[in-house]
Formats: structure tokens, C-alpha cells, sequence
């Protein structure tokens, strides 16, 4: 596909992002794109990943693109943790996405929430008092809000409901190349239309997906980061590699 001319579309959370040292599988696919286009900034590369973005959010934007994806567009999309919550923003610190510099020019959506981690405690964080738009008066009726939304998002139901949502959504996507997948343990997401960890694993990594944690162990601390979940350094250039090699960017 010629990348002047066809959009290649990012939604996810850190695992898409632009992140380096190591690079993650988009900025090698920049990387990539500065090679064969001489410059990156004239492809139509939309990437609209988020740090602890939570996945409703991701299927939010998702649905939001829509009306500018073409038949001959490809498009990524890696759902995260589910159980991830969210709050809505006061209206002063709504922004969009993509993240400044959009020097590819994408199509920009507004971002109307602010994502929360798993176990993250909302009464300890000044952010999410300060620019969250909710009725809660106390930190401890804040704390209360959490608590009860986490119990929702950890049900099958909610599970259930993500599946059928994403199904959907694959089938109205009007692009042929496509992949939707999940770096998500516990067994959730499971669908025909999901690429999970095990199967990346498999068909992608030569069936070893490596955490830049399992890379420090590996290494004896020579690379790799300690405790950091994200893919290593070489997972991310097989991930790149792949894209490049199935989508024909």
C-alpha cells in the first residue's frame, strides 16, 4: 500500500505508542517510513495511542475514525486490560488526540476522559481531583465511585459485551487489512476476531513473547528494563516487521 495516498491507522494504549529506548513496533515502523518516503511526515500514519489508555476509550475513538477509514487503509488496534477505569475531564483540560505535534496531520478527535490504571487509588491522585468532572464532594465518596466502576469492569458481563462491541466494529470497518489483538492475560476477549498474547506469541515471536522485565532477567540487567511489563526490544521489531510484511507498507 502506498502510505501517501492509503492511512495506516494506530488505537491502543502504551503498546502503540511512539515510545523509545527500546523503540516500540510504531516507531520502527517510522523509522521504517523516514527510509522509504526519505521523510515519515508524508505518510498518513494516524496513531491515536495513549499511556493506561482503558479500552472503551480505545473502541470510543475506534468508532470516532470511522467516517474517514477507505477500503484501502489498514488498521491496528490493541485493546488493553479491561478492568482499566476511566473519569471524565472538566471541560478546561479536554484535549485531543493525536498528541502534539501532529506532523502527519491526522484527523483529530476530542478526548473527553482520563484513563485510570489498574489499582490505581483516585483519593491519592491531585489529578484526578483537580480535573475530573464528577459530583463527589469528598475523597472518600470519590474512592467509593472507584471502588464500585472496578467492580463492573472485572465482570464477564462487561467482557461479554467488549467482544460483541469489537466484532462489530471489525466486521463495519470498511478497510480489508486489519488486526485487532490484546497483550491482556486472565483470559479475557476471547473472540475469532482478537489476536491474543498466545497467538502472537506463536505466529509473530517464534513462540516466545518477552516482556522488556523477562529481558532484564535474560540479560543479567545488560538490557531490558526491571519490571516493565512492554514488550522487548526484539518482540517489538518482530511485531514491526510483521505489519510491514502483511499490510505491504
Amino acid at each position: 500500500m502506498d502510505l501517501i495516498k492509503d492511512a495506516l491507522w494506530v488505537l491502543g494504549d502504551s503498546f502503540c505508542t511512539e515510545a523509545t529506548l527500546p523503540n516500540r513496533w510504531p516507531q520502527n515502523i517510522l523509522e521504517y517510513f523516514h527510509i522509504k518516503y526519505e521523510s515519515r511526515f508524508v505518510t498518513r500514519y494516524y496513531n491515536y495511542a495513549g499511556g493506561s489508555m482503558d479500552t472503551q476509550t480505545i473502541i470510543d475513538n475506534w468508532i470516532k475514525i470511522l467516517p474517514y477509514v477507505k477500503e484501502s487503509d489498514a488498521i491496528v488496534v490493541c485493546l488493553s486490560d479491561i478492568s482499566r477505569t476511566r473519569f471524565p475531564l472538566k471541560p478546561e483540560f479536554i484535549h485531543t488526540l493525536p498528541f502534539e505535534p501532529n506532523a502527519n496531520k491526522a484527523p483529530k478527535l476530542n478526548s473527553y476522559f482520563m484513563y485510570g490504571p489498574v489499582g490505581w487509588d483516585a483519593v491519592n491522585s491531585h489529578m484526578a481531583i483537580d480535573r475530573t468532572d464528577v459530583p463527589f464532594t469528598t475523597p472518600e465518596d470519590y474512592k467509593d465511585h472507584s471502588r464500585n466502576q472496578n467492580f463492573i469492569l472485572s465482570t464477564k458481563s462487561y467482557d461479554n459485551s467488549k467482544i460483541d462491541i469489537v466484532e462489530a466494529l471489525y466486521k463495519i470497518t470498511p478497510c480489508h487489512k486489519k488486526f485487532i489483538y490484546t497483550w491482556a492475560d486472565f483470559g479475557i476477549l476471547k473472540s475469532d476476531y482478537i489476536h491474543s498474547k498466545d497467538w502472537i506469541s506463536e505466529n509473530i515471536m517464534d513462540g516466545k513473547w518477552e516482556s522488556l522485565h523477562e529481558e532484564w532477567l535474560r540479560t543479567n540487567g545488560k538490557s531490558g528494563i526491571e519490571n516493565d511489563g512492554h514488550l522487548s526490544g526484539g518482540c517489538e521489531k518482530m511485531m514491526a516487521d510483521y505489519f510491514i510484511k502483511e499490510f505491504e507498507l
